[in-house]
């Protein structure tokens, strides 16, 4: 949709409702807000559609001395999403990453403690779930939670938010039943930038949205008033306004488990995140290990097949409009994705270019020393990392990302 301008989180919220009215009297339905940010946003709909509240909590995985640049997240059910192009050039270890969500582990009970009151979280199980927050940038959380809610066997999952980048919805799409999204700027710089007033949204504010909801008992019709409950206008002191991107905001996860003061629970929890990690990390690992036995090149020296990887992916995509980029992303492995979707900048596509301006252009881009070890066949390169990746790529998909680029650049990928 065209770019739109909220007053502040609960006219975001009124607004998100009027799209979301079919789901209104419709049995089952449960709102999700992700806080802080999202429920606020999520305490509107929940009252328009006669929906009951309840918190799901994400938690960002700052990179060690580094706490602002986000790794990844953990939410419920055991699941962790990773930044994988931050996790790979940082060189981030498992045990690092083991590390920092065990870290997190306090802060999750901490805060699950202090929203909940003792409430027990809704159950999820064959109910149509809408999962709120204020906007997203990269969707890093926002696909933590997808994934925890799969787990809890809802019916249904819909996504919705003010504000995000086209692009992002269009990922999101093929994750869940149905988004929902009131605005998509272009281009987007931040969330922030859809809020006359975006002031960050408190703990003690989202306490006092989820006791009233809960006061409420049964829902009721029609929005809450303008003016909401007591203590909804009560901030975090000397916070700074909430206008970062959605990836650099303090999430934490709400994991339906039971009291374990031990830890053991969240230790399984992170354990168990490992097993997607493990298994994305090989599957890029197969591809830059065929570009180096193609050039003999050693695993010590992987910056090369990691450097050629990059230069090809990101060459293509820039090729592209910013839906074909989505198109494509969708279909890579999600480790390769990370890397794909690496300093992208969708101001600035599509960048014209014919086959033979394409090989210039990753030429230009290389390190000079892969291109003295591979003798200047660029070529060569480009068809060897497009063979490495289609081995871990569906046929079927594959002839689709073809089908989806410029006819000049569909011999590159044949």
């Amino acid at each position: 949709m065209a770019d739109r301008l909220f007053q502040d989180r609960r006219d975001a919220g009124r607004v998100l409702a009027g799209l979301l009215g079919h789901y209104r009297g419709r049995p089952g339905v449960v709102v999700l807000g992700l806080p802080r940010g999202g429920v606020p946003v999520a305490y509107e709909i929940a009252g328009a559609l006669a929906a009951p509240l309840d918190v799901f909590l994400v938690h960002k995985l700052g990179v060690p001395y580094h706490e602002e640049l986000a790794m990844g997240a953990i939410a419920a059910g055991g699941v962790m999403v990773l930044n994988d192009d931050v996790v790979w050039s940082r060189g981030l270890s498992r045990e690092t990453i083991r590390k920092a969500a065990e870290r997190e582990r306090r802060a999750l009970l901490r805060r699950e403690r202090l929203y909940r009151d003792a409430r027990p979280m809704i159950e999820l199980d064959g109910r149509v779930v809408i999962v709120v927050d204020d906007g997203l940038a990269t969707g890093a959380s926002m696909r933590a939670a997808i994934q925890a809610l799969g787990r809890l066997r809802p019916a249904r999952i819909v996504v919705a938010v003010p504000a995000a980048p086209a692009s992002t919805c269009r990922e999101l799409e093929a994750m869940v039943d149905e988004v929902v999204c009131a605005s998509t700027p272009t281009p987007f710089f931040a969330v922030g930038q859809s809020y006359v007033d975006f002031t960050q949204t408190g703990d003690a504010e989202v306490r006092d949205l989820l006791r009233a909801a809960a006061r409420a008992g049964p829902p009721g019709t029609g929005s809450r008033d303008v003016g909401g409950p007591p203590g909804t206008g009560s901030r975090d002191v000397g916070g700074p306004p909430g206008d970062r991107p959605e990836e650099e905001r303090s999430r934490s996860p709400s994991v339906p488990l039971p009291s374990d003061p031990s830890g053991k629970e969240m230790s399984r929890m992170v354990e168990t995140g490992f097993t997607t990690f493990d298994t994305t990390v090989n599957k890029t690992n197969h591809v830059l290990k065929a570009i180096e036995e193609a050039y003999g090149w050693p695993k010590g020296r992987r910056n090369r097949s990691y450097s050629a990887l990059r230069v090809v992916l990101h060459t293509l995509r820039d090729r592209l409009t910013v839906d074909e980029v989505a198109r494509l992303g969708s279909q890579l492995p999600m480790l390769t994705r990370g890397i794909y979707y690496g300093s992208w900048d969708p101001r600035r596509l599509p960048i014209e270019m014919n086959t033979g301006e394409f090989m210039a252009r990753v030429r230009s881009t290389l390190p000079d020393k892969i291109l003295e070890e591979i003798d200047g066949d660029v070529e060569r390169l480009v068809h060897t990392v497009v063979h490495a990746l289609r081995e871990h790529v569906d046929e079927e998909e594959w002839e689709d990302i073809r089908s989806i680029v410029p006819k000049d650049l569909a011999a590159v990928l044949a």
